[in-house]
This record gives structure tokens, sequence and C-alpha cells, in this order.
């Protein structure tokens, strides 16, 4: 089976993301959406529990065939890394072809990643590339990882900071995120600042 594994923090899940999962989703049997636990890179601010984030993306999902939403990363203590991961799911799914669903700032850095050789012993890339520029960029940086491939996919400039302050200041979030997402983010009232009504 081909199983694509798109990881993230999704703090929250908006439509930058589906535009890409929606433009992968036709090389796969089946993708994976896996929230992190503590992200590897960077801090998350104002980070919702990772049952909120694992709800939103089951609502952002629901429409797009083959995708599920993988808690794998929410069950583990300590931080997300993606060659532990690996490992979890072939123990899981040994006869499954896995390939990581990355942006293109992803695949040029990806020698940064802990034990990245071992990754690629368990998985594929597969990059996103947002215009022709970054295309050809990203076929040259591919040639280091057997088996990677580019896929170009028209950006649509979104940022879940932004979402995040908006929701923060109690305003609407239509266009940014799923209509369901909008709706659970204001009934649980995510991203407010202590106290605020």
């Amino acid at each position: 089976m081909e199983t694509g594994i798109y990881g993230g923090t999704f703090n929250p899940v908006h439509c930058g993301h589906l535009h890409l999962l929606k433009a992968a989703a036709p090389y796969f049997d089946r993708i994976l959406v896996m929230p992190d636990h503590i992200p590897p890179h960077k801090e998350a601010e104002m980070l919702a529990s990772g049952d909120d984030r694992a709800e939103m993306l089951r609502l952002a999902v629901s429409d797009i065939p083959g995708t599920e939403v993988c808690p794998l990363e929410l069950e583990q203590q300590g931080r997300s890394y993606t060659y532990l991961t690996l490992r979890a799911l072939k123990a899981r799914c040994p006869s499954d072809h896995f390939t990581l669903i990355i942006g293109g700032d992803m695949l040029l850095s990806f020698k940064e990643w802990r034990n990245w050789q071992e990754i690629l012993e368990n998985a594929s890339l597969l990059a996103a590339a947002r215009d022709d520029g970054e295309y050809a960029r990203l076929l040259q940086a591919a040639k280091d990882f057997p088996g990677a491939r580019v896929l170009k996919v028209p950006p649509l400039p979104m940022s879940s900071t932004d979402i995040r302050a908006a929701a923060a200041a109690g305003k609407p979030l239509s266009g940014m995120v799923p209509p369901a997402v909008e709706r659970y983010i204001h009934a649980h009232r995510l991203y407010r600042p202590s106290g605020k009504e």
C-alpha cells in the first residue's frame, strides 16, 4: 500500500495544509495526517492540546478520500522525531511503502533532521514546490535523496500565527480554516487569552 505521511503541529490546521493534502492525495492509497506531540524544531506558541488539534484535523480532512488522522505521535512522550515514528509505523504496517509529504524548505534542510539516513531507509520524500523557480531548485536537491519526488503545488499563503491572533481577538476565521474548524475553535474558546470573553 502506498501510504503518505503528512506531519506537523497543525495549531490549528488551515486551508493551506488542506490545499497541499488535496494535491498529494491522488498519489497515495491513503494519507496519514499526523499531529506532533511536541515539535522538534520549534517551540509552538499557544499550543492547543493534542486532543483539540486532532479533532480539528478530523473535521478538516473528513471530505478528502483516503485521508485519516493518526494519533501515533500524540500518544508518545517527549519530542516527535520522524525516524522514531517511522520505526513504529513499519512495525505496525510492514508491507506499506511510506512517503513523507513535506514543504520545499524541509527538503532543502532535510540533512539537518535527526537520523535522516534512517528515515530514508523507511520512507521516500515528496516535496511541494510553490513555483517554477523553487521547482527547479528542489529537483536539484532531490537528487541527494533516492526516490525523492517534487510536486508543483501553487501556494495558498496561510499562517497559523495569524489565525491564532484572529481567534484570540474573537474575529471571524472564514477563508483561513474550514467552517467546521472555525466553529470548533470558537466553541472551545481556543487561543483566547485566559479570562477573555
